[in-house]
């Protein structure tokens, strides 16, 4: 049995960028994902980047992020896939030795979810409602 672990993003711009021992994107309903891994960005060009969050040579694609919307954003086990209104395309996958990416969601009913290293998920949190 598959888990539904919604992600509250859709229509929530990127407002925040934050770049320390990992890389941070903060959205306008207050979620938040974090990056400790390397991740990939494919621009509205098609060509797709791989980001290492802790290489400042390799962020310029998560730059032109900011002031982006998310239209939909799937998770897929571990695999994590965010659209961008501008076309671009952010993908996140497990790493075999770090937890790679974080997720935390905003509003009243606060959930955590976070891509254990190797693959699988954590979860924490109330699950999600079903509208």
């Amino acid at each position: 049995m598959t888990e539904d672990h919604r992600l509250a993003f859709t229509d929530a711009r990127v407002n925040l960028l934050s770049f320390t021992f990992g890389t941070s994107l903060g959205f306008s309903n207050g979620t938040t994902m974090q990056f400790e891994a390397e991740f990939a960005i494919t621009g509205p060009d098609g060509e797709r980047r791989i980001v290492d969050p802790v290489d400042p040579t390799s962020l310029a694609p998560v730059l032109a992020l900011h002031g982006d919307t998310v239209t939909n954003a799937t998770l897929d086990g571990p695999d994590v896939r965010l659209h961008f209104a501008s076309g671009t395309v952010l993908e996140a996958w497990p790493d075999d030795s770090y937890e790679s990416w974080q997720y935390d969601g905003g509003g009243p009913e606060r959930r955590m979810i976070i891509a254990l290293p190797g693959g699988g998920l954590a979860v924490f949190g109330p699950p999600p409602t079903s509208d």
